[in-house]
């Protein structure tokens, strides 16, 4: 299993052109889409930010074994110098108590009208988080309350 996973992410960066930093299983909630968001991989890698789809089959790029669902498929790719900030979760005292499965988090991005927000849930302890956040300077880090 674990060649499986080193040959997905070695033939990713083939692709790409671009170093995998960190990533994770997640979901991207697009405007207008499922409610329940768009199930895939948000990858962090030296140039973008991304969502990438992957179809309802057997999965070799986690450990983890995720549901299989029919979705449209959908993708974004955002250059890392096109980012404007990253909004996560306030940690607080007691938010393990209210804790409802993986917390929403956002990155704004300059796009061809403005700026864009893309709304994502993903597990923190994968540090996908934290290395999209160690990306960028304090101002632009945001807690969301």
């Amino acid at each position: 299993m674990a060649d499986h996973i080193a040959e997905f992410w070695q033939a990713f960066e083939l692709e790409t052109g671009e170093k995998v930093e960190a990533r994770s299983e997640g979901n991207w909630f697009r405007d207008g889409g499922n409610p329940a968001g768009h199930e895939g991989l948000l990858i962090l890698t030296d140039k973008s930010f991304r969502f990438k789809y992957v179809a309802d089959t057997p999965r070799p790029y986690m450990n983890m074994d995720i549901s299989a669902e029919h979705e449209d498929e959908s993708e974004f790719t955002i250059a890392r110098s096109e980012i404007v900030s990253v909004q996560t979760p306030k940690k607080g005292f007691f938010s393990w108590l209210t804790g409802r499965g993986n917390p929403h988090c956002s990155v704004v991005a300059h796009d061809k009208h403005g700026e864009k927000t893309y709304e994502f849930s993903v597990d923190i302890s994968t540090g996908l988080v934290a290395a999209l956040r160690k990306g960028w300077p304090a101002a632009t880090v945001a807690a969301i309350h």
